[in-house]
Parts: C-alpha cells; sequence; structure tokens
C-alpha cells in the first residue's frame, strides 16, 4: 500500500511547486505592469509574502497504515491470499513434481501410448499451475487496487470536511524521502486518524444494518 501511495504525493509535491510557480509570477507581473505605481508596489509585495497566504498541512502516512482500521484490515488481508496463493502453488507444484518423478522412474517400462499419455498430463498440469497463479494473482490485485482507493477516497473526503473553513491552501502526506523540513504545528495526523477510524466506523455499522 505504502509504495501505492507514493505516486499520489509526488502528485501533490508537484501541485505544490505549481502553486508557488504561479504565485511568484503573479507577483513578477504585478509588478511590472505599466499600471503599477511605485507607491503600490510594497504593499503588493507585503501581501504576496504574507505568511498567511499559503498553509500547507501535513500527515504522516506511516502513522496512517499503522493506526487506521481499514488500513491494518487491509494488511491482513493481504496476508491471507498471499498465504493462500503460496498454499496452492505449493501444492499444484508438489503435484506436478511426483507425477514428474513418477515418469522418470517408471517410463522404461511403460508403453508408448503410456509415456505420451503421461506426457500430455503434465503438460495439462504445468498449464494449470500457470492459469492458477495468473488468476490469485489477479484475486490479490483487485483486492490490494480497490482496497487502496477506499483509503484514498476517506483521506480526501476527511481533508475537505475538515479544511471548510479553508485554513489550508493544501494538504499532503509525508513519506521518507519527499519531505526535508516540516513545522509540527502543521501535523494534522492525529486529527486525521481519529476522523477516519470514526468515518470507517460508521461506514461498517451502516453495512450491517
Amino acid at each position: 500500500m505504502k509504495n501505492g501511495l507514493v505516486v499520489l504525493n509526488i502528485i501533490l509535491l508537484l501541485a505544490v511547486g505549481a502553486l508557488f510557480y504561479l504565485q511568484f509570477t503573479s507577483k513578477k507581473v504585478h509588478t511590472t505592469s505599466a499600471d503599477v505605481t511605485e507607491k503600490s508596489v510594497p504593499n503588493l509585495t507585503d501581501a504576496a509574502v504574507s505568511p498567511n497566504g499559503c498553509k500547507i498541512a501535513y500527515f504522516e502516512m506511516d502513522s496512517v497504515a499503522a493506526n487506521f482500521q481499514k488500513a491494518k484490515e487491509m494488511k491482513t488481508e493481504l496476508e491471507k491470499k498471499e498465504d493462500k496463493i503460496n498454499e496452492e502453488m505449493g501444492r499444484l507444484q508438489n503435484s506436478y513434481q511426483q507425477k514428474f518423478v513418477y515418469l522418470q522412474q517408471h517410463g522404461p517400462t511403460m508403453t508408448g501410448a503410456q509415456v505420451e499419455s503421461a506426457k500430455v498430463e503434465l503438460t495439462q498440469l504445468e498449464q494449470s499451475i500457470k492459469d492458477t497463479k495468473a488468476s490469485l494473482d489477479q484475486e490479490y490485485n483487485n483486492y490490494y487496487v480497490q482496497a487502496q482507493q477506499e483509503i484514498l477516497s476517506m483521506i480526501r473526503k476527511f481533508c475537505s470536511e475538515y479544511n471548510k473553513d479553508k485554513k489550508y491552501a493544501i494538504i499532503v502526506s509525508n513519506e521518507p524521502g519527499l519531505i526535508f523540513y516540516k513545522d509540527s504545528t502543521l501535523d494534522i495526523t492525529a486529527d486525521l486518524l481519529k476522523g477516519l477510524n470514526q468515518m470507517y466506523q460508521k461506514k461498517k455499522s451502516a453495512k450491517k444494518e
């Protein structure tokens, strides 16, 4: 899940960069326009660099993965699916190996028709292994994508409601290597986790009714 969310974080950071670019470009246009007097330039500059002009909040994605109930359930379910894949693949591969060894040992005493039949059976079993692996992998990936999108959707919904007062211009997730400085006063992780878990419990309760 974590790797899958990195792409979203990169897009958000690019948006931050675009925001600042537009801010500085806009400031340059104002200060070079023929309609702006020298007296008005300082006021425009002061407004552009106002500390309240663009606040960016953040949350720790690692904490969400570790403490959001839906994320924890997703991890548990993925582990179960991995175990199922490994168990089924092990069973099929053991069956193939046993039939292969049997053919090696008894091939010299078997008729031509029996050998050909055994080879066909091995070929079919080999294809069955490939098809089963592809099917289980697809099931795993479909669940992962669906669960991941549900989590991201809930995060977006919470952030939208959390920021109804437009206090923040952007809310991003903190991933190792993406953010090199952060003001802890802008950390909304605790609020996010509380809100997400409450939202998820209500959703689960509604399904039971």
